[in-house]
């Protein structure tokens, strides 16, 4: 039915579920972004794979559409890929749980915090801020301020800044100056401004 309304210039959603499996990762990596652009629900099935794709970015985008695209049922299908031998492979799931904003895996992801790999660490802590789940708070925390990869600390803040409960404030504050990365020390400035624009939490 979506693509009745295409644009004439809009590949025909045949053609994008095709160039899923094409050899190029640059060219499954526009056919997801134009499934998801063109909210083509019934690609679903055909995406939902390509959360093992051996790109990154391929997996990154596809997790981004089965957030937009998903429902309940489809993050159910998702859960045993959780526990999946491939790290890139449980951080794109994590990802996209959390685009779902699937809270009934919210203990799984809080355990995901202390992963050995650090994808799976900077999905856990990303997908956690997109449930807005101020438990959250105490383990976003100590990543925001001790964790040794630099991407997995900037996805700590910006997590705290989305949830916003004011006891994240001291510990953004000492990113923003003691943080050798500039991303982090951005990230954390962002997340103090969401805070002070409006923070539903209780101090404590």
């Amino acid at each position: 039915m979506s693509h009745a309304t295409d644009s004439p210039s809009s590949p025909p959603v045949e053609l994008l579920i095709e160039q899923l499996s094409d050899v190029s990762a640059q060219v499954r990596l526009q056919a997801v972004e134009a499934l998801r652009l063109q909210r083509e629900v019934s690609a679903l099935p055909k995406l939902l794979p390509l959360l093992h794709d051996p790109d990154w970015w391929v997996r990154v985008a596809v997790a981004d559409a089965i957030g937009e695209l998903g429902d309940e049922g489809t993050a159910q299908t998702l859960l045993p890929d959780l526990h999946h031998a491939d790290p890139l492979v449980r951080s794109s799931v994590t990802l996209a749980l959390g685009r779902l904003r699937y809270k009934p895996n919210f203990e799984t992801m809080l355990a995901m915090l202390e992963d050995d790999h650090h994808w799976v660490r900077y999905a856990a802590a990303v997908a956690l801020g997109e449930l807005e789940d101020v438990r959250a708070v105490d383990a976003l925390i100590p990543l925001l301020a001790g964790d040794a990869d630099y991407l997995v600390r900037a996805g700590a803040a910006r997590s705290l800044g989305r949830i916003r409960h004011p006891k994240a404030i001291r510990p953004l504050r000492r990113a923003v100056v003691k943080d050798d990365n500039e991303l982090v020390r951005a990230d954390a400035l962002e997340a103090l401004r969401l805070i002070w624009n409006g923070s539903p939490g209780e101090d404590e």
